[in-house]
């Protein structure tokens, strides 16, 4: 939840370099709904329910339990430039100031 409200924090900023932002997870519409709701997200939150964006991008992770097969998706962040090619991924984030990170490097390597 904190991630969220970072980005929507430096919305404006994103917005001024000309840079998207959208969230995506296995979560349903409904609750992403809720949370653009109660958070006030002035960006979009995208459903990936069957995985399919998140196995493509290599973000799901297989554990085996006993008989049970549980996945498992990795908080990941990518910078995809215009053209449609991932310029940037942090797989390991740091909530706090990490909208700002990805901003400056978003400003540095796509001329936003």
């Amino acid at each position: 939840m904190r991630e969220l409200r970072e980005f929507r924090e430096h919305h404006d900023q994103f917005v001024r370099a000309d840079v998207a932002v959208a969230g995506v997870s296995a979560d349903p519409i409904e609750r992403h709904r809720e949370w653009a709701a109660r958070l006030g997200l002035p960006y979009p939150l995208l459903a990936d329910r069957d995985r399919a964006a998140a196995r493509a991008l290599g973000l799901v992770r297989s554990i085996g339990i006993g008989d049970w097969k549980v996945e498992l998706l990795r908080r990941t962040t990518l910078l995809v430039d215009r053209e449609g090619r991932i310029a940037a991924v942090w797989g390991t984030v740091r909530i706090r100031g990490h909208a700002a990170q990805v901003l400056e490097v978003a400003r540095a390597s796509l001329g936003a």
